[in-house]
C-alpha cells in the first residue's frame, strides 16, 4: 500500500446545490455542511456533527428528496486538484466548492489510471475500500459558477470548460460495500505497490 493522503474535510449535502430551472439552473455551494465526521454506507452517506447528530446527504437513498435510488456514489477530491481548478478559474475555487464529501490533502496528481483499485481509508475501526471508481462528470452549472461570469457564457467557452472538467478534475465517485466511520486525519492509500506519477 502507498499512503496518498489525509483525510482535510468532510462535508454533506443537506439539500441540492442546483437551484432553478433548466437551462437556468445555477449552483451554490453555500448549503455545504463540514462535519468532523461521515458515515458512508452503500446507500450514501451521513454527516456526523461532534454531538453525533445525523444530517442525510441528499445523495442518500432515504433522504426524502434524494435523485439516487439505486448507487449512491460518494464523492472525493484531492487539494492537487483545486490547484488546477484556481490556476485554469482563479481563486473562488477555494478546496470543497466543487461539494465532494471528502476531500483529500495529497501532494500527488492522481488519474482515474491510478484509482483502478479503489482507495483505502484507514479508520479507527479498520480499513474501509472505495472501489468502482469513476470520475464525476461535470455539469452545466457548476460549469457556469467555476467562469465565475455575470452572463451566460457563450457556448464555445461553455463546452472547453465542460471539457477541461471532465475525467475527474471535478472529482471522482466510489462504492463500498459496508460501513463505516471516517473522520478529518484519517490517512489515505492505494492498495497497491504502484506509485502514482
Amino acid at each position: 500500500m502507498i499512503q496518498i493522503g489525509v483525510i482535510s474535510q468532510l462535508q454533506v449535502q443537506p439539500e441540492s446545490l442546483k437551484h432553478g430551472e433548466r437551462p437556468f439552473r445555477t449552483y451554490d455551494p453555500s448549503g455545504l455542511c463540514v462535519v468532523p465526521a461521515l458515515r458512508l454506507t452503500p446507500n450514501g452517506i451521513i454527516g456526523l456533527q461532534d454531538t453525533w447528530q445525523e444530517i442525510l446527504d441528499i445523495h442518500h437513498t432515504d433522504h426524502p428528496r434524494s435523485r439516487n435510488r439505486q448507487i449512491n456514489g460518494i464523492s472525493f477530491m484531492f487539494t492537487t486538484q483545486y490547484d488546477t481548478l484556481q490556476k485554469r478559474f482563479g481563486p473562488h475555487a477555494t478546496p470543497g466548492i466543487a461539494g465532494e464529501n471528502i476531500l483529500v490533502h495529497s501532494e500527488y496528481t492522481l488519474s482515474l489510471a491510478d484509482l483502478t483499485h479503489g482507495v483505502l481509508i484507514r479508520t479507527d475501526e479498520g480499513d474501509i475500500l472505495l472501489n468502482n471508481i469513476a470520475p464525476i462528470a461535470p455539469c452545466a452549472p457548476f460549469s457556469r459558477f467555476m467562469l465565475s461570469m455575470s452572463e451566460d457564457p457563450p457556448a464555445w467557452l461553455m463546452k472547453e470548460t465542460l471539457q477541461f472538467l471532465e475525467n475527474g478534475r471535478r472529482g471522482f465517485y466510489g462504492l463500498v460495500t459496508e460501513t463505516a466511520v471516517v473522520r478529518t486525519g484519517n490517512p489515505v492509500f492505494l492498495p497497491t505497490n504502484n506509485k502514482p506519477d
